[in-house]
């Protein structure tokens, strides 16, 4: 073989080792910015999700609160007339004590007994009202509860491109070594 033909084909050698180097170099570029696109998509839906938690938490805590006040306002308003019963009644016993001493004893049973009957209403309506809550608390943890699920998988997801990442990285240095091991092989 003639000196022409030797550099000829180291020529030819380092030309295509070039080109090899080039393809792998552009492979390489197209699939970091496929796991970067992933890597974005991934933290919006987690940022989503995060914003879907956060709106579904306050929503509910706003109704609870209105609920709750629309129960107290409710509450509130049996006990005012029940106290403006009481009031009328010990308005009229106070007027005639004098004239009907026989008949108090009476008519404070008869309004102590409509006092019971209407908190024995009231603590009933109370108790449904406090189980009802109880009900929605409950369902609402488990939504938490699946949501913080949804959660931890997105986070695992993130785990794998991050691993991946990790693998291409080392594959682009191990490229890179050999592409100047070979231009340097390929020098001398």
């Amino acid at each position: 073989m003639d000196w022409w033909q030797t550099i000829g084909l180291m020529g030819t050698l380092v030309v295509t080792g070039t080109g090899v180097a080039t393809f792998g170099w552009r492979v390489l570029r197209q699939e970091t910015g496929k796991l970067r696109a992933d890597t974005a998509r991934l933290r919006k839906e987690n940022q989503k999700a995060h914003e879907k938690i956060g709106e579904r938490i306050t929503k509910l805590r706003e109704d609870m609160t209105g609920e709750i006040k629309e129960l107290n306002g409710k509450i509130d308003g049996k006990i005012e007339e029940v106290n403006g019963k009481i009031e009328e009644v010990n308005g009229k016993i106070d007027g005639k004590i004098e004239e009907v001493n026989g008949k108090i004893d009476d008519k404070i049973e008869e309004v102590n007994g409509k006092i019971d009957d209407k908190i024995e209403d009231l603590t009933g309506k109370i108790e449904e009202v406090r189980e009802e809550l109880n009900g929605k608390i409950d369902g609402l943890r488990g939504e938490v509860a699946e949501l913080r699920a949804g959660q931890a998988s997105l986070r695992e997801g993130l785990g794998e491109v991050r691993g991946e990442l990790r693998g291409l990285t080392h594959s682009m240095k191990t490229l890179r070594e050999d592409f100047r091991a070979h231009v340097l092989a390929g020098a001398s």
